[in-house]
């Protein structure tokens, strides 16, 4: 042990030790900077790619390949070619091992990519709808208006539906009501108007609300009931406080109760 101590401080092991150390910590120096560099990119206006954490984590997997690869080859004659052909053919092997952890990954790339669903969305993926929080190399994250965070595969997302809904602050309801003898049109302001005020007294509203009829049948009506908030913070509180609003003009007049008994 001493011999093999002696040798390196004489030799050149021990300045390719130093020197070997100081390229990591100039690959850590880069990496951390890059990183900063690449989320204030990404967060401002324009930019070309989502910010979500994918992108910076590829960002910094690519500067610590190029620098350990760089380490490797000038300090200690590594032939990093023959190393990355052997990691490629171990990578097949492995990779028949973790066909749901590539599919993820790749179907996260696809997603940030192509600008499928970026930070910010208001989004409906099969029964979760909520807004996205970020997307990873493994999963996007989903934050329902329950204030409950969904993790969904990237290979599902890209094999299923996605609904994206715009703008990103619409709130939208599903109404029935009884058809009876009331002026349709003028129940439909009326509802609108209620909604409006029981929402204005919890969130800010960006659009009023308004009501579209989906479906009339013989024994009831169908619609569609949306606003726009400024802020969707209390948006499970102000959905039911506009619910409870225009529930009374969902039900049946008294008189037409009357009429057909």
């Amino acid at each position: 042990m001493d011999k093999w101590i002696h040798d390196l401080v004489n030799t050149s092991g021990f300045h390719a030790l130093i020197v070997a150390a100081v390229l990591l910590v100039i690959t850590t120096v880069i990496s951390r900077y890059a990183v900063r560099l690449v989320r204030k990119l990404l967060l401002s206006d324009g930019a070309p790619l989502p910010s979500s954490s994918l992108i910076v984590n590829v960002v910094r997997i690519a500067i610590w390949a190029v620098g350990l690869s760089f380490m490797l080859s000038s300090c200690f004659n590594v032939d990093v070619g023959g190393l990355m052909t052997a990691i490629g053919v171990g990578g097949v092997a492995l990779s028949l091992g973790m066909q749901d952890t590539l599919a993820n990954f790749i179907g996260g790339l696809q997603v940030t990519l192509m600008k499928l669903l970026t930070p910010g969305d208001h989004v409906k993926i099969g029964a979760t709808e909520g807004m996205v929080l970020d997307v990873t190399w493994r999963q996007t994250v989903v934050k329902d208006f329950e204030n409950t965070i969904h993790t969904i595969p990237n290979s599902s997302i890209n094999s299923g539906e996605i609904e994206k809904i715009e703008p990103a602050h619409l709130v939208s309801t599903t109404l029935a009501f009884t058809n009876d003898t009331r002026d349709l049109d003028e129940t439909i302001r009326t509802m609108e108007r209620v909604a409006k005020e029981a929402v204005e007294q919890i969130a800010e509203l960006e659009r009023d609300p308004w009501i579209l009829l989906t479906q009339i049948g013989e024994y009831g009506t169908w619609a569609k009931m949306r606003f726009v908030l400024k802020d969707m913070t209390n948006v499970r509180e102000v959905r039911d406080a506009a619910l409870r609003a225009v529930s009374p003009y969902t039900r049946m007049n008294p008189e037409d109760m009357a009429d057909r008994a």
